[in-house]
């Protein structure tokens, strides 16, 4: 029997990541990103060449470019962890690393990831790969999904290594875990809110091993856990001291854009404005066709309905008196709403995308969610179906009539 289910799990989990793999492939020949095509806003390969040639700038300005400019020299703005995987690569291809390829690996990793942590949790095979289909193709995770530049590629990346350290947690590995999380917080920094979720994790897993031992010995008893994590933010904190003579500085704020505005990158005066915009319904024509938009403004729980589905799940927690699945939601909301807010302070949020990328940052969090109480209910897994249908088809159109110009 066990043998049985094992080999279960295992065929569940092939089909899980094929069907994302053909996804991908349907979504290449609908937008025309192949696997072989160069990417041009490579920003992360032309930092991670530079490293390689001995130099923490670029070297000359790429005006198509989002770079920072600081004392005369041009530099990625951007958070270096994805600099960090791409610089063994550009010693075979130097700036042109196959950043196509790369994403579609990571979107593997991620649906293989995201099914095994499913698993673990105790869903069944199907459920695990039906929660799989709705995180990763029935949310705005599509749009940046299928194309590996600067910005997208950070958010795919952070997606997938945020999946992995709750992974990881939930198995009681935390070197591995606080590893994968510090990498997160190098492509998106405000990751770094979810630190408290990975350290309940871990201590719930230490406790369910060891009844006896008090949460303050087994803190300081795993404090080498969070070696390798320290030290990987304390390569972000030299790197952005030798560029910006500050430790907190990725180089956003020397964005020519934000250096000549009046309130800069960050401010509260941008929250009314953007705060609308995750929130705001979709327009209709006369013909009541909805319109898409290309400027990211559409409401995050309609372009992601798995926000609106653990939501209501919790809900249906809270009556069941599920008070262990309950808190543990009912803080990653709390952290997630703080996230959410901060990011409302940002001018641009998000720019040219379709739906509300930054909305994807907190995916990996909402998925924790549905685990821990589809794995207490699992009568519920069901009800995703109509909104896992509605999120596959308005992100692949969306998505779709954004890369080709139809808006």
């Amino acid at each position: 029997m066990d043998r049985s289910k094992g080999r279960d799990e295992i065929s569940y989990g092939i089909v899980t990541v094929f069907s994302v793999m053909v996804f991908l492939v349907l979504m290449s020949l609908l937008t025309g990103k192949g696997i072989t095509d160069d990417n041009a806003y490579n920003t992360y390969a032309l930092q991670a060449d530079s490293w390689r040639q001995g130099r923490l700038d670029l070297g000359q300005n790429y005006p198509w470019l989002e770079l920072a400019v600081y004392n005369g020299k041009y530099y990625c703005s951007f958070p270096p962890f994805p600099s960090y995987v791409l610089f063994p690569l550009t010693f075979l291809f130097g700036s042109h690393t196959p950043d196509f390829l790369l994403i579609w690996l990571l979107n593997a990793i991620t649906a293989f990831f995201l099914y095994k942590l499913a698993v673990n949790m105790k869903l069944s095979p199907s459920a695990a790969m039906l929660q799989t289909f709705f995180v990763m193709m029935a949310s705005n995770y599509v749009f940046t999904a299928i194309d590996p530049a600067v910005w997208f590629m950070a958010q795919t990346m952070c997606f997938m290594l945020a999946v992995m350290s709750i992974y990881y947690a939930c198995q009681g590995k935390g070197a591995l875990s606080l590893f994968f999380w510090a990498g997160s917080v190098g492509c998106r920094p405000m990751q770094i809110l979810f630190l408290p979720v990975l350290i309940i994790l871990l201590l719930q897993f230490i406790k369910r091993e060891n009844p006896q031992i008090s949460y303050s010995h087994a803190v300081v008893k795993h404090l080498k856990w969070g070696i390798p994590a320290g030290v990987v933010a304390v390569s972000y904190m030299l790197l952005n001291y030798l560029r910006f003579g500050n430790i907190l500085e990725f180089g956003h704020n020397y964005l020519p854009e934000f250096t000549t505005s009046e309130y800069g990158q960050f401010h509260p005066i941008y929250m009314k404005d953007n705060i609308k915009v995750l929130f705001s319904f979709p327009e209709f024509t006369e013909d009541r066709r909805m319109v898409i938009n290309s400027m990211g403004s559409l409401n995050m729980f309609i372009v992601s309905p798995a926000f609106l589905f653990a939501l209501l799940i919790l809900i249906y927690a809270f009556t069941k008196r599920a008070y262990t699945q309950l808190l543990m939601g009912t803080g990653i909301v709390i952290l997630s709403m703080i996230y959410m807010l901060s990011v409302t302070m940002h001018k641009t949020m998000g720019g040219w995308h379709f739906g509300n990328r930054y909305s994807n940052d907190i995916l990996p969090w909402a998925y924790l969610i549905l685990c821990l109480i589809t794995s207490r209910f699992p009568k519920l897994i069901k009800y995703q179906v109509p909104l896992c249908i509605w999120g596959l088809i308005l992100n692949t159109v969306g998505t779709v009539c954004v890369y080709n110009g139809l808006v």
